[in-house]
Order: C-alpha cells, then sequence, then structure tokens
C-alpha cells in the first residue's frame, strides 16, 4: 500500500534519524551511546549477509521461528525486527570473536 506520499513520509522521517545522529555523533562526538552497534558497523558485509543465511535455513527447516513477519499487529512487527536486528548484530559480534569475517 505505499503510496507517493508515504514514501515521502517515511524519508523524512529517516531524514530527520539521519540528522541527529549526525549532530550526535560528528558534531558532538558522543559516540559511546552506539556501541552495542558498532560490530554491524565494523563488519558490515557480515551484518548484511548473514540475515539471508540464516532465512534460508529457517526456510528449509520449516520451523516457524519468524511469526512477527506475518502479524496483523503493527507493533509485533516493529519489535520484532528491532530484536532481529539485534540478534543479527550480536551474531556479527560472535562470528567476529571466532575470527569469522567477510571481507572485499
Amino acid at each position: 500500500m505505499a503510496s507517493p506520499s508515504w514514501g515521502m513520509i517515511c524519508s523524512g522521517i529517516s531524514f530527520l534519524v539521519f540528522a541527529v545522529i549526525y549532530w550526535l555523533a560528528d558534531a558532538r562526538g558522543q559516540t559511546m551511546w552506539a556501541v552495542f552497534v558498532r560490530p554491524a558497523g565494523k563488519h558490515s558485509l557480515t551484518t548484511y549477509l548473514a540475515p539471508d543465511i540464516l532465512y534460508h535455513a529457517i526456510w528449509m527447516s520449516s520451523v516457524p521461528i519468524l511469526i512477527y513477519k506475518q502479524s496483523s499487529e503493527p507493533l509485533v512487527a516493529i519489535i520484532g525486527s528491532i530484536v532481529w536486528a539485534l540478534l543479527m548484530t550480536g551474531l556479527t559480534a560472535l562470528l567476529a570473536k571466532v575470527q569469522i569475517r567477510l571481507k572485499l
């Protein structure tokens, strides 16, 4: 149900979030608040590809783990997505700790 106005609203929200993060991290130099996502930034290729590998493994096992994706409740989908993103960051940190990193 994406419309041009919905796209502009999402773009505006994204711009405001970017501006706040830029102001905090670059202009003020405050980066300790983002230490929990540092592995995702440091090993971005691993963070980018790990969910696809897990999606296919979950799909092949036919275990309904990602139930938040089928939920009609927006709050469940949002919280599920945030939890999934944090799990992928944690997985990336764990893989980096055991020396598994993807590089170009």
